[in-house]
């Protein structure tokens, strides 16, 4: 008589999480989903450690690291969505805003490109050869951005457009380590600031002061669009103002550890739970146990 598959629920609190060792954010949330907010230190792949600051909301979050950070990491292992960024505006009084940034309406089909020390597609920036490491947010890539067409960033659910005038591709936030404090050399002082390459802070959300995340966190910025969107770079020292990049990340998939043995197949039904619908032949909570012949 043939064997009927087995559906078995079993209740996750922690699976591919293994003690202590954390190398996200989103570790940390799957293994207490009452963290709270705060400056954790986590391993990269060579189990080197560096610090970031956690936002924990319901079953999604936001990383952001360190400017101190002085190993090397993969920023993949720190967000899960592409659709969009948050961005931390530090004042030169102290006060803290943030924004969503995203691409634009006409083109929200795109993924952001989030980098370090890359650009793979998108244009390059300035200064990076005298204030790298750097952390990239590309909106448009270059096959994209290069046409005289309507373009910019979305921020906080509102387009923010400019027309390029010349088919230079840059469309980008870059966010520099700068271990050195050096000054940018590119394009002068920075430019003044446009109206366009300020709406970000404009648009953003005040941030109670119980709340502000600390200073380390905040990074020499450099933002550059078009042909005739604009260029601003902004260097802590001089005028006190920096920029933090929130990555996004959701709740951990159970099924992403492959956690069903012998064939088996996975379904997770929530955010805690798998169910592993065994292959003819074996049962148990992960189709780990031969099913016994009988007679």
């Amino acid at each position: 008589m043939p064997l009927f598959p087995i559906f078995v629920l079993l209740l996750l609190a922690n699976h591919c999480v293994h003690g202590t060792v954390f190398h996200s954010c989103k570790d940390i949330y799957t293994n207490d989903h009452n963290s709270k907010n705060g400056t954790y230190t986590i391993l990269n792949r060579e189990n080197k450690p560096y610090q970031v600051y956690c936002e924990f909301y319901y079953k999604y979050g936001y990383t952001y690291t360190s400017r101190q950070t002085s190993v090397d990491f993969n920023i993949n292992d720190l967000f899960t969505t592409t659709d969009h960024v948050k961005v931390r505006h530090i004042a030169g009084n102290g006060s803290q805003t943030e924004t969503i940034l995203e691409n634009i309406e006409s083109h929200k089909n795109l993924s952001l490109g989030l980098f370090y020390n890359r650009h793979i597609g998108y244009a390059m920036p300035i200064n990076i050869e005298n204030l790298a490491p750097y952390l990239y947010v590309g909106f448009l890539p270059i096959i994209v951005a290069s046409h005289m067409t309507v373009q910019g960033y979305r921020a906080a659910k509102q387009n923010v457009l400019f027309t390029n005038c010349d088919s230079n591709p840059n469309s980008y936030f870059v966010f520099y380590f700068n271990p050195n404090e050096t000054a940018n050399e590119g394009y002068g002082s920075g430019w003044g600031p446009s109206a366009f390459m300020t709406e970000w802070m404009v648009l953003g959300s005040a941030i109670p002061a119980e709340h502000a995340m600390p200073p380390e966190f905040f990074f020499d910025y450099e933002i550059h669009f078009g042909g005739c969107g604009g260029y601003m770079f902004r260097h802590r020292l001089d005028n006190k103002e920096g920029a933090a990049l929130g990555l996004r990340f959701d709740e951990y998939d159970p099924c992403v550890c492959s956690p069903c043995q012998n064939g088996g197949s996975c379904r997770s039904p929530s955010d805690t739970r798998f169910i592993c619908h065994c292959a003819a032949g074996y049962t148990g909570d992960t189709c780990g146990d031969p099913v016994l012949s009988v007679g």
